[in-house]
């Protein structure tokens, strides 16, 4: 195969001819992840509701976050046997079901198996792992940028639901804000999939296929382990109990969400630079600086109390709370393979979402136990030095000569 430089109009072409494609993985990254992050908003609410404890509705979420990870590599399978287009078009069809159950629900039982139980299988149907299978064919050279580009749409989707779920919430209520997400989810994202989303396949024989169980008894899996366990904490710590944070701490709601959605409208571009700074820096190095400022970040918001602050430490720390993931699966790649990357990645992101657990959950049980969300958030700031450390012990493992795997050549 010759090299990407010398193919110049290849490489614009996968921009020019697939970019309906992208655009559309984008918009349902976009909205699928913003929901699963946005749920600070509807916190007050839910409680005042149903007359949950913030413990209890930590809970849920906690349930939401577990289930939603042991979700993922059943989805990947399903994406790579009969294709993106058929998981997520039925994904958003059963996100726009579940968004109304929950919005519907009346007993606390209802709305806990709406939430934590349709809901969490739909948004695992319409994210990341189930695209990645058809942006990974269609964008071949360049798929670094347009799995970057994916991920910009979850960013994007944490920086605008987030103030809109608040301003709706605000305006027509919790009930009619999910049962507005519904709508949208039908007659705008389900038509967008079905119409512009192609699936290609390109099967790879199962006895080609390197073993990939040897990789976990390898220090590498398990320091990136360690990260994406601090990853899921940091962020869905700040996406279930940053707003109610904020507003314990003095600040408005609608200041408060524009905080949280700063981070994530940051992120947006600092997402699509990420990619070219870690191949010149070292992605290893790269990963454990995100770590590091997202890490002093946590401890920042902590600490401030006027709105310049929080919208100075907003804007340092959305540089940084992007592309860890992103980099994690091409690290993984680089050390065990192409071959082997999407169960290795869906076993470390399973490890996100233990993170993520227990993040929204210690939140929780932060405040109702102690008054005040702060011992959580220093929690998230240790862990992340720790995964900044571990990230940085990963330099020392060259590609592919991590106990006596190598890494296969990329598709």
């Amino acid at each position: 195969m010759a090299n990407g430089g010398s193919h110049p109009r290849r490489e614009a072409s996968e921009l020019v001819q697939h970019w309906p494609i992208l655009a559309v993985a984008f918009c349902v990254s976009l909205i699928s992840t913003g929901l699963r992050f946005a749920i600070g908003p509807f916190m007050r609410p839910l409680v005042e509701e149903f007359g949950f404890t913030h413990s209890q509705l930590s809970g849920i979420v906690a349930a939401t976050m577990l289930i939603f990870g042991l979700a993922l590599p059943v989805v990947g399978r399903l994406a790579d046997r009969w294709g993106s287009r058929t998981v997520v078009a039925a994904g958003t069809v059963l996100m726009a079901g579940s968004l109304a159950l929950v919005a519907l629900s009346r007993s606390p039982a209802v709305f806990a198996a709406g939430f934590a139980g349709v809901a969490s299988l739909a948004l695992a149907a319409t994210g990341q792992v189930a695209l990645s299978p058809v942006i990974s064919h269609w964008f071949r050279r360049q798929r670094g940028f347009a799995m970057m580009f994916l991920s910009a749409g979850g960013m994007g989707g944490t920086a605008l639901l987030t103030p809109v779920s608040t301003a709706l919430i605000a305006a027509v209520g919790w009930r009619a804000t999910y049962l507005l997400f519904a709508g949208f989810s039908l007659v705008v994202l389900l038509p967008l999939v079905l119409r512009w989303v192609r699936d290609e396949p390109l099967p790879i024989p199962l006895a080609k296929t390197p073993a990939w169980q040897p990789a976990l008894a390898t220090k590498p899996f398990w320091l990136l382990a360690c990260g994406m366990f601090a990853c899921g904490f940091s962020m869905h710590l700040m996406g279930t109990h940053g707003v109610p944070m904020l507003e314990h701490h003095g600040f408005p709601p609608l200041t408060a969400s524009f905080g949280v959605g700063l981070i994530g409208l940051v992120s947006i571009w600092s997402t699509l630079g990420l990619g070219v700074l870690a191949d010149r820096i070292g992605k290893p190095v790269f990963l454990g600086l995100i770590y590091l400022v997202r890490g002093l970040g946590f401890l920042a918001l902590v600490a401030v109390g006027q709105e310049w602050e929080l919208y100075l430490t907003a804007t340092i720390g959305g540089l940084a709370w992007a592309g860890s993931t992103a980099l994690t699966s091409a690290i993984t790649a680089d050390i065990y393979g192409a071959r082997i990357v999407g169960i290795l990645f869906g076993l470390l992101y399973l490890g996100h979402q233990i993170g993520a657990a227990a993040g929204s959950y210690l939140g929780g049980w932060a405040f109702d136990t102690l008054g005040d969300y702060s011992v959580a958030f220093v929690a998230a700031a240790g862990l992340l030095f720790v995964a900044a450390a571990a990230s940085w012990r990963i330099g020392a493992h060259q590609p592919g000569a991590s106990a006596g795997i190598q890494a296969q050549p990329a598709a």
